[in-house]
């Protein structure tokens, strides 16, 4: 038996370790991770929807069923798969997150690539392809990313650390979204044609994805551990309960279910949006690229900004900069200058909230340990994630429904109608979202950053 000084000994160390201070080369490999995800994730949500109506062939009232079953099938694996890594996941030497990155990408890569393959079959049998390649493409997505997210959680405590790799997160993501959004369309239209480019151009960022989740894996450590009992807790409707009960996590999850729905919006009615309203689908890839620029020039602030005035305070002045921009775009004539002006600010304000979300996830299950002495970092971000699925759903109902209600039709000029609906969606929804977010997280959210520094160090001493 160990003595109770060997105990003490090895709690202090551990005690260390998740304060040990990260290097920029682990927060660089973590950040990779979400460049990784986006690589499949944005290709699905940025062209899969007019890949669906003006290339697979199937209208746009089915494509917004097919978004709302499936994603909502989806959403309900994630607490599935978190609890079974909370329950299973603790024995590997490894850690409980690390190994996913090593082999869970492939089926995510496989399954996005059959997500833009066109076989050869009648509507009926395009439609019953579309809901099984859709389906098992969430599936396996929800494999990798809830390790990926709950990873954060047990490499530091720090908070600036964890503001730092939040930003970073949101950096690699757009990264991967900025090859998405810049490279693909000049890409595919070096092929015979978008059957064949399509999927051609999937696979090749699909190799990408599967070297920087081994980077992510091969660079990162996990440092928090769990508190080890004698008899691993079974899987239980508690662990579920505990997540509800836990105030700024429902803040948290109900915020990102608005902002998310925005952005996704936003994303999948962007190229129509360019294409229709503004007559030249080429500026989609300019906008994206001044949105990464602008990105990584408030990447570098962020970490600085929120030591110096909190993570929630920058997040509410995002919310009302995304707030602002917007609804004067809806106002203001619809021209190149205006669009590129408010729409890449409003889309600024809108990431800042965006990348520190990962923060606040690491924050929430750290005060769901403190509050109830059990951590759960799967569990818990897997329900974060389930209500961030749920507001994929309902992303990809709304806007492949809009497109039907508001009369588009595939390949001919729009009518004003249709013209003014896209860009309700585009604009006007974004605007109002934000405005609900701000007034979410400005009363509902109340772990603000000095009470968090008392959990930390309650949990420390723990």
């Amino acid at each position: 038996m160990q003595s109770q000084k060997e105990v003490i000994t090895m709690e202090n160390i551990e005690n260390n370790k998740s304060e040990e201070r990260l290097g920029l080369k682990e927060k660089v490999s973590y950040a990779i991770g979400d460049t990784a995800n986006n690589l499949t994730f944005a290709m699905v949500t940025t062209y899969l929807l007019v890949f669906y109506t003006d290339v697979f062939g199937i209208t746009a009232a089915a494509v917004g069923t097919l978004f709302l079953v499936a994603r909502i099938w989806d959403a309900v694996n994630d607490p599935m798969m978190g609890a079974l890594i909370d329950r299973y996941g603790r024995n590997n030497p490894e850690g409980r997150f690390r190994p996913y990155m090593k082999w869970a990408g492939i089926p995510v890569v496989v399954m996005a690539v059959l997500l833009f393959i066109t076989p050869d079959f009648p509507y009926t049998g395009k439609l019953i392809y579309a809901y099984i390649t859709y389906i098992l493409f969430g599936m396996a997505y929800t494999a990798i990313n809830i390790p990926y997210g709950s990873l954060a959680s047990v490499m530091t405590r720090n908070p600036v650390d964890r503001s730092a790799l939040s930003s970073f997160r949101g950096l690699g993501s757009m990264v991967g979204m900025f090859a998405v959004g810049v490279l693909v369309i000049p890409l595919v239209s070096l092929f015979p044609s978008e059957q064949i480019g399509y999927p051609a151009v999937v696979a090749m960022f699909g190799v990408v994805a599967v070297i920087c989740y081994f980077v992510t894996y091969k660079n990162t450590k996990e440092r928090i551990k769990p508190v080890e009992s004698a008899k691993p807790e079974k899987m239980n409707f508690k662990m579920f309960t505990r997540v509800v009960k836990n105030g700024p996590f429902l803040a948290l999850s109900i915020m990102s279910f608005f902002i998310l729905m925005a952005m996704l919006i936003n994303q999948s009615v962007g190229l129509f949006y360019f294409t229709y309203n503004l007559g030249n689908q080429m500026l989609f890839p300019i906008y994206n690229v001044l949105n990464i620029v602008g990105t990584v020039v408030i990447v570098l602030f962020i970490p600085k900004l929120a030591a110096k005035f909190g993570k929630k305070t920058i997040t509410l002045a995002g919310f009302l900069v995304g707030t602002i921009a917007m609804a004067l775009l809806f106002i203001l004539p619809t021209t190149p200058l205006t669009v590129f002006t408010l729409l890449v600010i409003g889309m600024l304000g809108i990431m800042v909230p965006n990348m520190l979300v990962w923060a606040f996830i690491s924050d929430v299950i750290d005060y769901g340990e403190w509050k109830t002495g059990v951590r759960q970092e799967g569990t818990t971000y897997s329900m974060y994630s389930f209500m961030r699925k749920m507001s994929q759903a309902a992303a990809g109902f709304v806007a492949a429904m809009g497109l039907a209600v508001i009369g588009y039709v595939p390949n001919v000029e729009q009518t004003l109608d249709t013209l003014i609906g896209i860009e309700v969606m585009m604009v006007l929804f974004p605007a109002i979202a934000c405005l609900i977010c701000f007034l979410i997280f400005k009363f509902g959210y109340t772990l603000d950053d000095k009470k968090f520094e008392k959990i930390a160090a309650d949990l420390s001493d723990k």
